[in-house]
């Protein structure tokens, strides 16, 4: 006696349901990923925009000015100054804030050089010290110093 059993379509249908999860929850993983890289990447742009800003600031009061580091410093009051060295400390948000508060330092080195004065400016971030912006300026000054 042979009989003809209708074989059950539901294990194929549940192979089916497991390959079409798999490949799902592949391709959220991998967008998962693209969205974090995204995320990254606009955090990294956002700093480096600041820090060219804050940079360029800096290189334009003293080019601005007559280069000494009063005259800078007339512009920066909350820089914390020492002989030709300040720093100004930055906030999450690139306020300028108390060192404590700070997630964020631009540091700036003047340099007299005769008749040229060179300014080196360095914007870090503190949670890691990586150095997000490096600007070298440069002024004649017209009268020798140093």
């Amino acid at each position: 006696m042979n009989k003809n059993l209708p074989k059950s379509k539901t294990a194929l249908f549940l192979m089916e349901l497991i390959i079409v999860i798999l490949f799902f929850s592949l391709a959220s993983a991998v967008c998962m990923q693209l969205f974090a890289q995204s995320h990254l990447i606009s955090k990294e742009t956002r700093e480096l925009n600041h820090a060219v800003s804050i940079a360029t600031s800096y290189a334009e009061v003293m080019r601005g000015t007559d280069g000494s580091m009063e005259s800078i410093l007339e512009a920066f009051p909350e820089a914390v100054a020492q002989d030709n060295y300040f720093e100004v400390f930055y906030d999450a948000h690139f306020q300028v804030c108390d060192p404590d508060a700070a997630a964020y330092v631009s540091d700036v080195t003047i340099t007299p050089n005769g008749a040229i004065q060179n300014m080196e400016i360095r914007f870090v971030r503190l949670s890691d010290y990586h150095e997000i912006y490096k600007l070298n300026a440069t002024k004649y000054m017209n009268v020798p110093k140093g």
